[in-house]
């Protein structure tokens, strides 16, 4: 699962876009089937919707998990794939947010949905603040994985001499923590080593592409050729591994990567949430 922001709009405009969850703030309001959402509250006066896929996604790897004639499994996968996975992508966008804010930007809402989080935030800031709202999704993972350690810790006696591992020994509670563990630590690494558009780490390949000078449209080349690499190696990876949401999610980075080749071979980057306020005519959309 992946989640990502959208690049920055202009704060007079709203904004939209991550990742294997995905992000937004271009001022598109992603088409009919991104609309398809439900209200789930505010926090921080920021609206929260959550896509229809999402409790669908939840429901059939709860299925899934209880197929096995194992409650103690079904369970398990209810809590991961519906609190945990939910309340980790929420605090991720929330990273963005209050990034957003902090370099004088506005934030429009988050959404959930099964490929991970958006962020729907616009600034009128450079590359380096761009930057800045990038990283600061992944960096939540660092707090989150350290307090579901701490949590373990506790459960298994850990901070009392013992030790604290994430091999699983079939204790619920202690699984848990482990899995929920594992979970931010995949979500810190993929999404700052990833670089692939429109994830967290392509933005930050585009941002700091920008701020070494790169032009805009070679910086937009640069981020399709990584992209698409990438996106065909996470299919690879996921028809290997048989894992369907892998496999939507390099679908999902491959067809984002082919949209920005026919916006730049266009000459029309003014036109695309990243780059939009970098290039000539520029006014659009953080995604």
């Amino acid at each position: 699962s992946s989640t990502h922001y959208d690049p920055p709009a202009p704060i007079g405009q709203p904004s939209y876009d991550s990742s294997t969850r995905a992000t937004s703030s271009s001022g598109q309001t992603g088409g009919g089937f991104m609309e398809r959402t439900f209200p789930a509250g505010c926090l921080f006066g920021i609206p929260i919707k959550v896509h229809i896929l999402f409790p669908l996604y939840m429901a059939i790897t709860t299925l899934y998990g209880f197929s096995g004639g194992n409650p103690e499994v079904g369970a398990m996968r209810l809590l991961l794939n519906g609190p945990v996975l939910f309340g980790t992508v929420l605090i991720h966008e929330l990273g963005h947010c209050f990034a957003t804010w902090h370099v004088g930007g506005v934030v429009h809402q988050i959404l959930l949905w099964p490929l991970g989080g958006l962020a729907y935030v616009g600034h009128d800031g450079d590359a380096g603040d761009d930057l800045k709202v990038s990283i600061a999704g992944p960096l939540t993972h660092v707090p989150q994985a350290l307090t579901w350690l701490g949590v373990l810790a506790a459960a298994t006696g850990g901070t009392g001499g013992g030790t604290v591992t994430l091999i699983n020994d079939g204790q619920f509670g202690p699984d848990l923590c482990r899995e929920a563990i594992i979970i931010n630590i995949s979500l810190f690494v993929f999404n700052l080593c990833v670089p692939a558009y429109p994830l967290d780490g392509g933005r930050i390949l585009c941002a700091s592409l920008l701020l070494c000078g790169v032009g805009v449209s070679t910086a937009a080349t640069i981020t399709v050729i990584v992209s698409g690499v990438l996106s065909i190696m996470i299919i690879a990876l996921g028809v290997y591994f048989m894992n369907v949401m892998s496999i939507f999610v390099g679908g999902w980075v491959l067809s984002k990567a082919y949209e920005l080749h026919k916006i730049n071979g266009q000459g029309r980057l003014d036109l695309h949430p990243v780059f939009s306020k970098y290039a000539d005519g520029g006014g659009g959309s953080y995604g």
